[in-house]
């Protein structure tokens, strides 16, 4: 079995965006000794399938990592089933895995970092993942150390182990009974409003939140992540393309790490960890009107009004 874990890079119709996500990759030094799987979802309409079409080409000419292996769904099963479908069988068949969106652009240590840490904290049960995506936002520095520890998943690049991954998937919204255990009122505490807001919208099928599902369940068996200090992960996706249509914004935008460091300090301390995560819970969370609204449960509903009067 390959020492490095398999990429897996989900795609549908965003051409651009999934070249440079796979450019990047390239340029990763351990990019030749690692295998990547392309899933890519079939057209769900007419005006789709010429870009899908150019995915699949483009997908067929990658030469830069020690295989290809393409993964073209015939019929379109729309985002999560071709996305968990396919994460399944690949972690099963290799026992972990780094996962992609097609719009994550990667620094040159990317997959060093992401390798290094699977193997740094395999044997930690409460480290659910490693995430390559850090916040813009200014850190307690973590002398001597590359990372830190949040309390929940990061999806824009991130491995997971499936001896882990087995214990939160498949991905099931029990909201009612993290209410009644009182995790939700945990993770508040915790500054996680944007996940349990998410979670009842997504309990209410209002929208569908599968990272506040994983989220909430890791608070629930107390797991946490790991994040970089210095970015691995840019998302150039918030351009109102992708999933998120209608969401154009430059407030995730991080500068890439690009010291070229191959050898990293996972060694952490939990306070500082606290300390970032209060500061990052503040700015996925949002001024205080939209704190107010999420604790109200109608932020749902101002999203709606400010689409309305755009």
């Amino acid at each position: 079995m390959n020492k490095y874990a398999p990429i897996a890079v989900y795609t549908y119709n965003r051409f651009e965006h999934f070249r440079q996500t796979i450019t990047a990759l390239e340029k990763n030094i351990i990019a030749k000794e690692s295998t990547i799987y392309i899933v890519s979802d079939a057209a769900a309409s007419e005006k789709d399938e010429e870009n899908v079409k150019k995915i699949r080409e483009f997908s067929k000419k990658i030469k830069g990592f020690l295989s290809v292996e393409l993964v073209f769904r015939q019929g379109n099963l729309g985002p999560a089933k071709s996305i968990f479908g396919a994460e399944r069988e690949i972690i099963d068949l290799h026992g972990k895995i780094i996962s992609m969106e097609d719009d994550n652009l990667t620094s040159s240590n990317f997959l060093s970092f992401m390798n290094s840490g699977l193997e740094y904290f395999k044997d930690e049960p409460s480290v659910y993942s490693i995430c390559g995506y850090c916040p813009p936002v200014d850190l307690t520095p973590n002398l001597n150390s590359d990372i830190w520890f949040y309390p929940w998943n990061i999806s824009w690049g991130y491995a997971t182990w499936k001896h882990k991954y087995d214990l939160l998937n498949p991905l099931i919204n029990n909201y009612e009974q993290l209410k009644e255990n009182g995790i939700l009122k945990k993770i508040n505490r915790m500054g996680g409003l944007y996940i349990t807001d998410s979670l009842k919208r997504d309990y209410k099928k209002q929208a569908h939140f599968p990272d506040a599902v994983l989220c909430s369940n890791m608070t629930r068996l107390d797991m946490v992540s790991v994040l970089p200090m210095k970015s691995k992960v840019l998302n150039i996706g918030n351009d109102g393309s992708g999933t998120s249509r209608g969401v154009n914004t430059d407030k995730y935008n991080v500068e890439l790490d690009d010291g070229g460091k191959l050898e990293f300090s996972f060694e952490c301390n939990k306070i500082i960890s606290m300390s970032n995560t209060k500061k990052i819970a503040k700015f996925y969370n949002g001024k205080k009107i939209t704190q107010i609204a999420r604790y109200l449960g109608i932020y749902q509903h101002l999203l709606q009004l400010k689409q309305f009067y755009k």
